[in-house]
């Protein structure tokens, strides 16, 4: 094998070990977060193959969908988990999580490429998201968002138990805000979860 493939093979590895720890430390630390992040990387992966990207993008979008909340480690459990509504300072904190996570990447050189899906996953079209406003995102962000923003309407959480949507009722809300979310992407998640049948949806490989 020459030394350049052996390299990437070193590359490859290290960065499935440390989605790994990064997610086992997630998991113990807030296990809702994971198991959210498990079933955004889980839509992410599908929304990116039903439009056709490359399969180096598929996977690298996978991968920013499961670290995307990675930052909320940083988060204390009280906020995370508080059923009414989060005062000023606490929802500016939460808003935080985005650079928090994009800091941890940093500082993991294998991982260095993940934080553009990361940090810009709460930004939206119309530069109404955090943690910067902006209005051009990587699209690796845009469909995160969307499969964020999907999953965040759809699972009961301690703060939106009378929010909670069906998957149709997500999907219509999503449609109705093309400034915020890419049509393109929303109308893949449509198809993906027209297609995908039971549990399926939410199980994930690490």
């Amino acid at each position: 094998m020459s030394k350049r493939r052996e390299n990437v093979k070193v590359q490859q590895y290290t960065d499935i070990f440390l989605i790994r720890h990064l997610m086992t430390s997630l998991k113990n630390y807030h296990y809702t977060t994971y198991a959210h992040s498990i079933r955004v990387a889980r839509l992410t992966y599908f929304v990116s193959r039903k439009m056709g990207l490359p399969k180096e993008e598929q996977l690298y979008n996978c991968k920013g969908g499961l670290l995307h909340d990675i930052g909320k480690i940083l988060i204390p459990i009280s906020v995370l988990d508080k059923p009414q509504p989060l005062s000023d300072l606490e929802y500016e904190l939460v808003k935080i999580h985005p650079s928090y996570g994009a800091e941890m990447l940093k500082l993991l050189p294998a991982l260095e490429d993940l934080i553009p899906a990361v940090l810009y996953h709460h930004e939206r079209l119309d530069g109404s998201g955090y943690p910067f406003g902006l209005g051009i995102i990587p699209l690796s962000a845009q469909i995160i968002g969307v499969c964020d923003s999907f999953d965040a309407m759809t699972t009961k959480r301690p703060y939106n138990q009378n929010r909670l949507k069906s998957m149709h009722e997500a999907i219509v809300e999503l449609k109705t805000m093309p400034y915020k979310y890419n049509c393109k992407v929303v109308e893949a998640l449509e198809e993906v979860i027209k297609e995908t049948k039971g549990d399926q949806m939410y199980f994930i490989s690490l």
